[in-house]
């Protein structure tokens, strides 16, 4: 009885403080990253929570995106059968979450495999935190959507120190990858840093002899609000961080300049490579980022953002929208960079990106020329697919590391 009271008042007292947290604006660059475990002995209903399933689908990552743009979370109570199952959590499961994530969702129960024929139900609208699940039991790692219902039962534990950009630059790496490392400020108010390796060397600026160097912008337009901060989950914001696959390249689709430039294709709507329960790719892994980063969040945040509905991110020259609006261009004329809806735009130097990945093999010199006329789209493989990789990551407030010297 005593067990249940101070339960409720452990509850009661959380319940204040991430009231606080959601109602006030904290400031952009602090990024509220938690830790929460189910405790031991918790009464009351089962805790339960949304995972993404069929994650290695690429149709099921096409309707997650088209869904959650309206809103919903199309679930089911067994995996496979719809977007999301749900499920629930043991004692000494834990979920990492950034509290700013919190989104608005109307779940809708569905009855079959087949979503667009399926009976639905709808439950009414919530507000949930995207969440990457621990499974205790078994070790493995999924992601989803927690309710803030949910939440408040769970108890904060103290969580381990992600590795910084310096602990990155110190991997020995492996000479047949090629490596391009983003480090940006968190609040995204200004460029990242792009620099990148092969041979576990840094390329070289052929016209300079030093260290190769790109500023690039991996900001969304915000709607003139900026205060609101960083947020990286939600389809068309920021571009999240994490470690990306170069699938390839695509030009063309359309008559303007933007269109004749190649863009580099950074998820093919395909799972990222951590994005399994289980560490299937541990040793490609290893090679890339430290072990002890793996339950990071910072590097889990593409996979959520993935397993949430996030596709199509490339890198790309300037901005679609700008040149396809005119009138926008004028508003946004004091900045080389426009943002974008959460590609990494490298402004007026995608010329230098590509001829630099063409001398490393990344790209083909064809896979850069579009295709004749004006609305043809030529999508081409990357030679070292599996073998060129993006690593994305807000520096800290003192690191300088992604600077070009």
């Amino acid at each position: 009885m005593l067990r249940g009271y101070l339960d409720m008042v452990v509850i009661k007292i959380f319940g204040l403080c991430l009231s606080v947290i959601l109602l006030g604006n904290a400031p952009a660059s602090a990024a509220m990253i938690r830790q929460y475990c189910a405790p031991e002995g918790m009464q009351g209903e089962p805790l339960q929570l949304f995972l993404a399933s069929n994650v290695d689908a690429q149709q099921a990552a096409l309707q997650r995106n088209s869904s959650l743009q309206q809103g919903e979370i199309l679930f089911s109570t067994r995996e496979g059968d719809a977007l999301f199952h749900r499920t629930r959590m043991e004692p000494g499961d834990c979920v990492l979450v950034n509290l700013q994530e919190r989104m608005r969702l109307t779940p809708v129960a569905v009855s079959s495999a087949s979503v667009s024929s399926a009976r639905q139900e709808r439950i009414s609208k919530k507000t949930f935190f995207p969440v990457v699940f621990f499974v205790q039991k078994t070790k493995a790692k999924q992601y989803g959507l927690l309710g803030e219902q949910v939440l408040r039962r769970l108890r904060r534990t103290r969580r381990r120190q992600d590795v910084t950009t310096a602990d990155l630059l110190k991997v020995p790496g492996a000479p047949d990858l090629v490596l391009i490392y983003i480090f940006c400020p968190p609040d995204r108010s200004s460029p990242c840093d792009l620099t990148i390796k092969q041979h576990n060397r840094w390329l070289l600026d052929q016209k300079t002899g030093r260290k190769f160097h790109l500023s690039v912008l991996a900001r969304s337009v915000r709607d003139g609000r900026p205060s609101r901060g960083s947020r990286r989950i939600r389809i068309n914001h920021d571009t999240p961080q994490g470690i990306y696959t170069i699938w390839g390249t695509m030009i063309g689709g359309g008559d303007s300049s933007w269109f004749q430039t190649a863009r580099i294709d950074l998820d093919a709507a395909l799972p990222p490579i951590n994005a399994q329960p289980y560490p299937l790719n541990s040793f490609l892994l290893s090679r890339i980022v430290p072990a002890e980063a793996l339950d990071d969040y910072w590097i889990n945040e593409w996979p959520l953002a993935y397993s949430l509905g996030r596709i199509a991110l490339r890198i790309a020259p300037g901005d679609f929208e700008a040149q396809q609006n005119p009138s926008l261009q004028s508003d946004r004329s004091g900045s080389l960079f426009h943002p974008t809806h959460g590609c990494i735009n490298t402004g007026d130097q995608q010329g230098q990106l590509l001829q630099i990945l063409l001398e490393a093999g990344v790209f083909h010199k064809e896979d850069l020329i579009a295709p004749l006329g004006t609305t043809g789209k030529k999508w081409s493989v990357s030679p070292k697919l599996g073998k060129a990789f993006v690593i994305i990551k807000d520096r800290e407030r003192d690191d300088d590391s992604g600077k070009g010297r």
